[in-house]
Protein backbone atom coordinates (compact mmCIF):
# COMPACT_ATOMS: atom_id res chain seq x y z
CA UNK A 1 0.00 0.00 0.00
CA UNK A 2 1.40 3.37 -0.95
CA UNK A 3 1.53 6.15 1.55
CA UNK A 4 -1.09 8.27 -0.31
CA UNK A 5 -3.82 5.65 -0.31
CA UNK A 6 -6.55 6.12 2.24
CA UNK A 7 -7.36 3.25 4.56
CA UNK A 8 -11.06 2.53 4.50
CA UNK A 9 -12.77 0.72 7.32
CA UNK A 10 -15.24 -2.00 6.43
CA UNK A 11 -18.84 -0.85 6.28
CA UNK A 12 -21.31 -1.98 8.92
CA UNK A 13 -24.91 -1.46 10.06
CA UNK A 14 -25.28 0.07 13.49
CA UNK A 15 -28.30 -0.91 15.58
CA UNK A 16 -28.50 0.46 19.11
CA UNK A 17 -29.61 -1.64 22.08
CA UNK A 18 -31.71 1.21 23.45
CA UNK A 19 -33.67 1.23 20.18
CA UNK A 20 -34.59 -2.43 20.75
CA UNK A 21 -36.18 -1.46 24.08
CA UNK A 22 -38.64 1.01 22.55
CA UNK A 23 -42.31 0.11 22.25
CA UNK A 24 -42.22 0.92 18.55
CA UNK A 25 -39.48 -1.64 17.81
CA UNK A 26 -41.25 -4.31 19.83
CA UNK A 27 -44.46 -3.68 17.90
CA UNK A 28 -42.79 -4.19 14.49
CA UNK A 29 -43.02 -7.54 12.74
CA UNK A 30 -40.03 -9.42 11.30
CA UNK A 31 -40.55 -8.06 7.78
CA UNK A 32 -40.48 -4.44 8.93
CA UNK A 33 -37.36 -5.06 10.99
CA UNK A 34 -35.64 -6.69 8.01
CA UNK A 35 -36.55 -3.77 5.76
CA UNK A 36 -35.14 -1.37 8.36
CA UNK A 37 -31.83 -3.24 8.33
CA UNK A 38 -31.76 -3.10 4.50
CA UNK A 39 -32.50 0.65 4.54
CA UNK A 40 -29.83 1.26 7.17
CA UNK A 41 -27.32 -0.67 5.06
CA UNK A 42 -27.95 1.80 2.22
CA UNK A 43 -27.09 4.76 4.49
CA UNK A 44 -23.49 5.79 3.82
CA UNK A 45 -23.14 8.69 6.26
CA UNK A 46 -24.00 11.48 3.83
CA UNK A 47 -27.22 10.44 2.06
CA UNK A 48 -29.83 10.52 4.83
CA UNK A 49 -32.97 11.87 3.20
CA UNK A 50 -31.93 10.54 -0.20
CA UNK A 51 -31.92 6.81 0.53
CA UNK A 52 -33.71 5.41 -2.50
CA UNK A 53 -35.62 2.20 -1.81
CA UNK A 54 -38.77 0.79 -3.33
CA UNK A 55 -41.19 -1.92 -2.30
CA UNK A 56 -40.15 -3.89 -5.39
CA UNK A 57 -36.50 -3.75 -4.36
CA UNK A 58 -37.38 -4.85 -0.83
CA UNK A 59 -39.52 -7.68 -2.18
CA UNK A 60 -36.72 -8.92 -4.40
CA UNK A 61 -34.03 -8.72 -1.70
CA UNK A 62 -36.10 -10.27 1.10
CA UNK A 63 -37.92 -12.85 -1.07
CA UNK A 64 -41.38 -11.57 -0.15
CA UNK A 65 -44.28 -10.14 -2.14
CA UNK A 66 -44.27 -6.47 -3.06
CA UNK A 67 -47.50 -5.94 -1.10
CA UNK A 68 -45.85 -7.33 2.03
CA UNK A 69 -42.82 -5.11 1.42
CA UNK A 70 -45.03 -2.05 0.95
CA UNK A 71 -46.84 -2.89 4.19
CA UNK A 72 -43.47 -3.13 5.97
CA UNK A 73 -42.41 0.29 4.65
CA UNK A 74 -45.74 1.77 5.80
CA UNK A 75 -45.26 0.22 9.25
CA UNK A 76 -41.80 1.74 9.54
CA UNK A 77 -43.24 5.15 8.65
CA UNK A 78 -46.17 4.88 11.05
CA UNK A 79 -43.87 3.78 13.88
CA UNK A 80 -41.51 6.72 13.25
CA UNK A 81 -38.36 4.91 12.11
CA UNK A 82 -38.31 6.40 8.61
CA UNK A 83 -39.78 9.45 6.87
CA UNK A 84 -40.52 9.53 3.16
CA UNK A 85 -38.86 12.66 1.78
CA UNK A 86 -39.75 12.09 -1.87
CA UNK A 87 -42.54 9.81 -3.08
CA UNK A 88 -41.60 7.46 -5.89
CA UNK A 89 -43.60 6.49 -8.96
CA UNK A 90 -43.92 3.51 -11.25
CA UNK A 91 -45.43 4.52 -14.59
CA UNK A 92 -44.68 3.61 -18.18
CA UNK A 93 -41.99 6.27 -18.57
CA UNK A 94 -41.18 7.27 -14.99
CA UNK A 95 -39.69 4.71 -12.64
CA UNK A 96 -37.98 6.01 -9.56
CA UNK A 97 -37.98 4.77 -5.99
CA UNK A 98 -39.13 6.71 -2.97
CA UNK A 99 -36.41 8.44 -0.98
CA UNK A 100 -36.35 7.96 2.78
CA UNK A 101 -34.72 9.53 5.81
CA UNK A 102 -33.76 7.49 8.88
CA UNK A 103 -34.98 9.38 11.94
CA UNK A 104 -32.16 8.07 14.11
CA UNK A 105 -29.56 10.12 12.17
CA UNK A 106 -29.29 13.80 11.26
CA UNK A 107 -30.79 14.81 7.93
CA UNK A 108 -28.41 15.55 5.08
CA UNK A 109 -30.92 17.43 2.91
CA UNK A 110 -32.39 19.89 5.43
CA UNK A 111 -31.54 23.55 5.07
CA UNK A 112 -32.03 24.86 8.60
CA UNK A 113 -30.35 23.60 11.75
CA UNK A 114 -33.66 22.66 13.42
CA UNK A 115 -34.70 20.52 10.46
CA UNK A 116 -31.27 18.91 10.30
CA UNK A 117 -31.34 17.30 13.75
CA UNK A 118 -32.40 13.70 14.18
CA UNK A 119 -35.99 13.39 15.38
CA UNK A 120 -36.13 9.82 16.77
CA UNK A 121 -39.90 9.80 16.35
CA UNK A 122 -40.04 6.10 17.20
CA UNK A 123 -39.20 6.95 20.84
CA UNK A 124 -42.56 8.77 21.07
CA UNK A 125 -44.43 6.11 19.08
CA UNK A 126 -47.67 5.67 21.03
CA UNK A 127 -48.22 9.44 20.98
CA UNK A 128 -47.49 9.90 17.27
CA UNK A 129 -49.60 6.95 16.20
CA UNK A 130 -52.47 8.12 13.98
CA UNK A 131 -54.99 5.43 14.70
CA UNK A 132 -58.37 5.42 16.33
CA UNK A 133 -58.43 3.37 19.53
CA UNK A 134 -60.48 0.22 19.43
CA UNK A 135 -63.79 0.77 21.18
CA UNK A 136 -65.71 -2.13 22.62
CA UNK A 137 -69.43 -2.55 22.16
CA UNK A 138 -71.40 -0.54 24.71
CA UNK A 139 -74.82 -2.07 24.13
CA UNK A 140 -76.50 -5.10 22.65
CA UNK A 141 -75.95 -5.92 19.01
CA UNK A 142 -78.95 -4.92 16.89
CA UNK A 143 -79.94 -7.37 14.18
CA UNK A 144 -82.37 -6.68 11.33
CA UNK A 145 -85.98 -7.58 12.00
CA UNK A 146 -88.15 -9.19 9.36
CA UNK A 147 -87.48 -11.10 6.18
CA UNK A 148 -84.43 -10.17 4.15
CA UNK A 149 -85.89 -10.87 0.73
CA UNK A 150 -88.09 -7.78 0.58
CA UNK A 151 -86.70 -4.69 -1.06
CA UNK A 152 -87.91 -1.17 -0.52
CA UNK A 153 -88.06 1.11 -3.51
CA UNK A 154 -88.15 4.82 -3.05
CA UNK A 155 -90.10 7.08 -5.32
CA UNK A 156 -87.66 9.91 -5.79
CA UNK A 157 -88.35 12.71 -8.17
CA UNK A 158 -85.68 13.69 -10.72
CA UNK A 159 -84.89 16.66 -8.46
CA UNK A 160 -83.90 14.57 -5.41
CA UNK A 161 -85.66 12.74 -2.59
CA UNK A 162 -89.23 13.67 -1.81
CA UNK A 163 -88.80 13.98 1.93
CA UNK A 164 -91.49 11.40 2.62
CA UNK A 165 -90.83 8.32 4.67
CA UNK A 166 -90.93 5.26 2.47
CA UNK A 167 -92.23 2.11 4.14
CA UNK A 168 -91.89 -1.41 2.86
CA UNK A 169 -94.86 -3.75 2.67
CA UNK A 170 -94.76 -6.47 5.29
Amino acid sequence: MSKHQKKTAPRFVQLFYWMFDTLAWRDLDAVSRSIYVELTARYNGSNNGRIAYSARQAAEELKISKDTAARGLRDLQSHGFIVCEKRGAFHCKIRHASEYRLTIYDSDIATSYAEKLCTKEFARWPEIQNSVPVVGLTGPVVVPYGPRSRTVSSKNSPYGPSGRTVRGKN
